[in-house]
């Protein structure tokens, strides 16, 4: 009798283990563009499931760097992006543009308070979606993570949870979701300004932890992001107190500064 309660603990253990093991390397994954986490994860995000992402610090509430992270991350794939929420999107497409994502890739949708979940559901079962992002400003149950990560599971679109709730990134509640990030901000390298031969702020860095990782041990990297600095075409409204104007149709500029949120 002990012996066959040992034989089926063993099968559970053996069970639980292979459904918490890393998946393959030859798996889709989602590239987040920095070298080091890529390597980690043997090649980038698992695509099909549910990840969240926190900002520490004074940004737990804004999110500002989680969103500019996974955009960049959605930089490396094509298809429209959902970006959902409870309130008006305070994105930023210069902001967006700079993370290296198209804006014109983006759908913003606004629900009714208390909808989001639903939605999040009903985006994350349509298969022509590349991915979902949604602004999470009450955390999930663990109950309705499960519901996300089953959505995603069938239709193999990727979602985020971008969880804008103060002291939430310190104390986060439990979840299904396949990985856990916290974004911060990290001190940049000083540099010397040849003109002046002062020193000066060099690029943003931000420090990086993967707090959970289902079936993966965590890790903590500072990495530089990616600034991209693209060359905007902006037209010119044609008429013009009843005269054209042809010769100043499109007045392209450098767009060098903007956060990802307005």
């Amino acid at each position: 009798m002990h012996q066959n309660k040992t034989d089926t603990l063993d099968l559970l253990r053996e069970k639980i283990r292979r459904m918490e093991a890393p998946q393959p390397a030859s798996a889709e994954r989602l590239p987040t563009g920095f070298a080091a986490i890529d390597t980690h994860l043997d090649g980038g995000l698992a695509r099909g499931c549910v990840h969240e992402v926190f900002s520490a610090g004074r940004d737990s509430v804004f999110s500002s760097r989680s969103a500019a992270f996974v955009a960049h991350v959605l930089a490396r794939t094509t298809g429209p992006v959902i970006w959902a929420s409870e309130d008006y999107p305070d994105l930023s497409a210069p902001g967006i543009r700079q993370s290296g994502l198209n804006p014109g890739r983006l759908l913003c949708v606004t629900t009714r308070k208390g909808g989001l979940e639903a939605l999040c559901e009903d985006v994350l079962n349509e298969r022509g979606v590349c991915a979902l992002v949604a602004d999470i400003r009450t955390p999930l149950s663990l109950t309705q993570s499960r519901r996300l990560v089953l959505a995603a599971s069938r239709s193999h679109v990727s979602g985020f949870l971008l969880c804008r709730t103060a002291g939430a990134q310190n104390d986060p509640p439990a979840s299904a979701s396949m990985t856990r990030w916290r974004i911060g901000a990290s001190p940049s390298t000083l540099r010397t300004d040849l003109s002046s031969f002062s020193p000066v702020a060099g690029a943003e860095r931000w420090a990086v932890e993967l707090l959970r990782h289902r079936g993966g041990p965590g890790g903590t990297w500072i990495i530089t992001p990616t600034r991209h600095d693209p060359t905007y075409s902006l037209p010119v409204a044609a008429p013009l107190a009843n005269r054209a104007t042809p010769e100043t149709a499109a007045i392209p500029f450098t767009h060098r500064t903007g956060a990802l949120r307005a």
